[in-house]
């Protein structure tokens, strides 16, 4: 994945604080995600679904650790 800049870390580290009703949608649509994962009996579909999964939750996670890798950096 590509390494945010500090300016994206900021917009980050802000959602996680001033957009939570944006945070909570990644969240349900991972959980979302998950469970269509779980009966996709399509190959193709299935490994279309992982990507979005991972995708979501990398992003989540990057929200989480933002405001400790501004204090890092």
């Amino acid at each position: 994945m590509v390494k945010p800049d500090r300016q994206a870390l900021e917009v980050m580290a802000r959602l996680g604080y001033d957009a939570k009703a944006f945070v909570e949608f990644l969240k349900a649509r991972l959980v979302e995600y998950d469970e269509n994962l779980r009966n996709q009996p399509d190959e193709v579909q299935l490994r279309i679904l992982q990507g979005r999964a991972q995708e979501v939750s990398g992003i989540l996670d990057l929200i989480n650790k933002a405001p400790e890798l501004i204090r890092k950096a």
